[in-house]
């Protein structure tokens, strides 16, 4: 073998900053020698980008990265690699959590230990890293990013921590940013890391958000005498989910297997191009044990058995009555029945998936968040007639091509609505039509401004301490269902769709239909039959 083809491999991966032992080198230039149609330059060049996407702990690559590389390498331009998946369903127990490291002054992921119940000392690092990550991102934003030397610009605010309000003499036009907490019954105060400040809420101006207990704010005012007498209210600016991921370049902050974004996938952009009709369906509250439920979801297949979608994700609850010793087998025969309502339509059976999401009162888990799928047991007699079944965490991440999907199942908004300090008000126009903002508009700015599903005390939506980023929204994804009790809905909200399909049968039967192409959500429901 040609010293001069082995020393072209080892120049090529020194370029990049790797390094490779002779033998590795000898490896692959077998492969270019066995290859003569190859060019040595560009394919050596292709190896070790695909290299540099696994992520290595170090410098050092290994028999398996070659191994891995050279695999991916022979594959044909538009084939799609192992884990670049069309459609995932991600376990958010395995999400990477997003924190702000401050010695490399960036956003970072970071690894979680896989541990239920961690020392008491990770429940108060949930509230601060929700604090940090709100914390940096509101700084770079316009409102509050210092001006550029030299210039004076009028609109811009101070963000300072509540410790400056102890030292420096500036009590007007303050600025803060904090915790929402009663540390005494009645009397609200912000915390950060450096201490708390009481603050007067009496003649505030509260925005269209639902602002809670336990939410991060950005409060406005003036400080005398201790206490932070507040003008105005609000949560932290948003940020587009653009700029969001220029923090972390390719890295895959959304979760599965793959170690880049699937997001800027090519590949996966060229299939969803050429795909323009695919479509998911999404159904709220299937009870499985009510007749008239699956006797209207098989009208709805027998709609779509020409056309199967790319999946139902169907949530729970998945029965009408709440748990009880008999739940167990009402379960199991209601499944059996939607199994068999499904073979009748062989183009859904062996094109489309079923994934379920679990409700707050399904059998399960306790009621802390987030929830562990379906139990095997229950649905291993449906997953034997419907293969393409995926059991689901709640709230879990879905991402079909380039399109990312969380679907959580939880009484969200009437938990934030009842919370709430300050209640929106709607105007009614001299046509007694409503003007004034829906709720579930405001529930939609308050879950993405605040980059949580939950923003809400452990009291009132107890969360496992080591899996909180499980309900993370940063980067913002796509669209967010947030399936509910409450009514139907689709709301958009800084380039994100957030959507409710609302109970089946208590609303007309009602469901979403989301077209990730055109990236847009329909309203569908089944009309009675006698219309």
């Amino acid at each position: 073998m040609s010293d001069n083809l082995v020393k072209k491999v080892h120049a090529a991966f020194d370029l990049y900053g790797l390094s490779i032992t002779k033998k590795l080198c000898a490896t692959i230039a077998k492969h270019l020698q066995n290859n003569p149609d190859l060019d040595p330059k560009s394919w050596l060049t292709k190896v070790v980008e695909q290299i540099l996407t696994q992520n290595l702990p170090t410098a050092q690559v290994e028999l398996e990265n070659i191994k891995q590389a050279l695999k991916e390498c022979v594959k044909p331009e538009s084939t799609l690699k192992e884990s670049e998946s069309v459609l995932n369903v991600i376990d958010v127990f395995t999400v990477p959590k997003v924190v702000y490291d401050l010695n490399k002054k960036k956003y970072v992921l970071q690894k979680i230990n896989e541990e239920l119940f961690p020392d008491a000392k990770y429940k108060s690092l949930v509230f601060k890293e929700r604090l940090d990550l709100l914390w940096y991102r509101t700084l770079k934003h316009a409102t509050f990013a210092p001006s550029k030397f030299g210039k004076t610009e009028e609109n811009k605010l101070q963000l300072v921590p509540i410790e400056y309000l102890l030292s420096e003499s500036k009590t007007k036009d303050v600025c803060v940013m904090g915790l929402l907490a009663q540390l005494k019954e009645g009397q609200y105060y912000l915390e950060d890391y450096g201490g708390s400040v009481k603050i007067n809420l009496k003649d505030a101006f509260y925005s269209s958000s639902l602002i809670m207990e336990g939410s991060i704010v950005v409060a406005k005012g003036r400080y005398i005498d201790g206490v932070l007498r507040v003008e105005n209210i609000d949560f932290p600016p948003p940020e587009v989910s653009e700029s969001s991921r220029a923090n972390f370049g390719d890295a895959n902050t959304f979760g599965g297997s793959h170690p880049i974004l699937l997001k800027l996938s090519e590949k996966l952009k060229a299939y969803e191009d050429a795909n323009k009709a695919n479509f998911l369906i999404f159904v709220s509250e299937f009870w499985v044990d009510n007749e008239a439920i699956l006797n209207k979801f098989k009208v709805c297949m027998s709609g779509y058995s020409d056309t199967p979608p790319v999946a139902f994700v169907i949530c729970g609850h998945f029965l009408s009555s709440p748990a009880s010793m008999d739940s167990v087998k009402k379960l199991k025969e209601g499944f059996k029945k939607l199994a068999g309502m499904i073979t009748e339509f062989p183009l859904i059976h062996q094109h489309t998936e079923f994934i379920f999401v679990p409700g707050p009162f399904d059998l399960s888990a306790p009621k802390i968040l987030p929830r562990p799928p379906l139990p095997k047991y229950i649905m291993e007699d449906f997953m034997k007639v419907v293969p393409k079944t995926r059991l689901a965490t709640n709230p879990c991440r879905i991402q079909y091509c380039t399109k990312e999907i969380v679907v959580f199942r939880e009484n969200m908004l009437s938990k934030l609505s009842r919370n709430t300090l300050y209640y929106p008000k709607t105007e009614i126009d001299e046509n007694g039509e409503d003007r004034g903002q829906k709720v579930y508009e405001s529930f939609a700015r308050s879950i993405i401004r605040q980059s949580h599903l939950a923003p809400l005390l452990f009291s009132v939506i107890p969360v496992y301490w080591q899996y909180d980023q499980a309900l993370q929204l940063y980067p913002t994804p796509d669209v967010i269902v947030a399936a509910d009790d409450f009514q139907p809905y689709k709301t958009t909200y800084y380039n994100c769709q957030v959507i409710n399909p609302g109970p089946f049968i208590k609303s007309n039967f009602s469901f979403k239909v989301y077209v990730p192409y055109e990236n847009v959500v329909e309203d569908c429901d089944i009309p009675d039959d006698e219309n």
